[in-house]
């Protein structure tokens, strides 16, 4: 089963993510944050977590997204005030929301998808409202740092006209329109519609340019090469993921699991649900969100079903326990 997302899915939304950086979408975006946000008490960090949900929108990837924002947030937090700890935090915890942030999830939203037996618009509408309350709370705690420490806003010279800005890379916005339009009016398969999305960065990159970046034939095929390169973690993610379940499955492991969890559950809901929390805690300390997910979504996520939680609900509940491995350390 993961195997089968990732090569007929995830692998494609990889490449529309490649594309788009390499047409200046990650510039983009980062001005967008800096002309919204730049005139307002710790600027630099706010600039930070809005960039990064926009660009997280369109990766679904933390690494990816701290690569391509925090080159430019993580300096321009230092020189704001902020100490080199809570700037790298602040971009890392910002950069992790990425993968809830629709309409590109990570690639644990499309094995999603295939175990709830549920659509990939499903899953996008059903993460809306937490994504924005978890960019909500990211940004007061950027704001109350900032108060704390007295930072103020950004210089007027580090501050993009937002007209300009636009008028210069409002075509950015034509592939998630074509996205969202592909999903949600002609109910296309995910794959399909990023395919649509990529046909439409490609087009618009060949024809504009943003902050001296532009498409050219050279440049998509090296987006391919790109896209390769950083689809060989996740596929060797999900065939050891698979490998695992498959261990679970034939030892019977993931039904003793699931039994001992739906009995503790008997008594509590909540007791159920705060061990869930630490165990998917305890597995992110060693492994990626993608395996984590799958692995709790096997073991963890029934016996939360069968008490009467939605599945909707239980899958994403462990999903945010799971995401929290790009953050947990070791």
């Amino acid at each position: 089963v993961p195997m089968t997302v990732i090569t007929t899915v995830v692998i494609i939304f990889v490449f529309f993510g490649q594309v788009l950086l390499r047409a200046g979408g990650s510039d983009f975006f980062t001005d967008i944050a800096a002309a919204l946000m730049g005139r307002t008490r710790g600027g630099s960090a706010k600039i930070a977590v809005i960039a990064s949900g926009f660009f997280g929108s369109i990766s679904g990837s933390a690494v990816s997204n701290v690569v391509s924002t925090g080159v430019i947030t993580i300096p321009l937090m230092r020189r704001s005030g902020y100490s080199a700890p809570v700037a790298a935090a602040i971009e890392a915890v910002a950069s992790t929301g990425g993968q809830i942030m629709p309409p590109i999830m990570g690639a644990a939203a499309f094995l999603m998808v295939e175990l709830l037996g549920t659509t990939y618009q499903a899953v996008v509408v059903a993460a809306i409202i937490p994504s924005v309350l978890y960019f909500t709370s990211v940004f007061v705690q950027a704001d109350l740092e900032a108060g704390k420490r007295g930072i103020a806003a950004l210089r007027p010279d580090q501050i993009p006209a937002a007209g300009k800005v636009f008028r210069e890379g409002w075509y950015f916005l034509i592939p998630f329109a074509v996205l969202l339009f592909a999903l949600f009016q002609w109910n296309a398969a995910p794959e399909k519609a990023a395919l649509y999305g990529v046909a439409a960065v490609v087009a618009f990159g060949l024809a504009f340019s943003y902050s001296g970046k532009k498409l050219t034939p050279a440049i998509v095929v090296k987006c391919l090469a790109e896209a390769g390169r950083a689809s060989v973690d996740i596929i060797v993610i999900g065939a050891a993921a698979g490998i695992i379940l498959g261990i679970l499955d034939r030892t019977g492991m993931s039904f003793g699991l699931t039994f001992i969890l739906v009995q503790l559950g008997q008594t509590s809901l909540l007791l159920l649900l705060l061990l869930t929390a630490i165990i998917g805690i305890i597995l992110g300390m060693g492994m990626p969100t993608t395996a984590i997910y799958f692995l709790l979504a096997t073991l963890a996520a029934p016996p939360i079903i069968k008490l009467g939680v939605d599945p909707l609900a239980a899958h994403m509940f462990v999903l945010y326990f799971g995401m929290m491995s790009m953050i947990t350390p070791p």
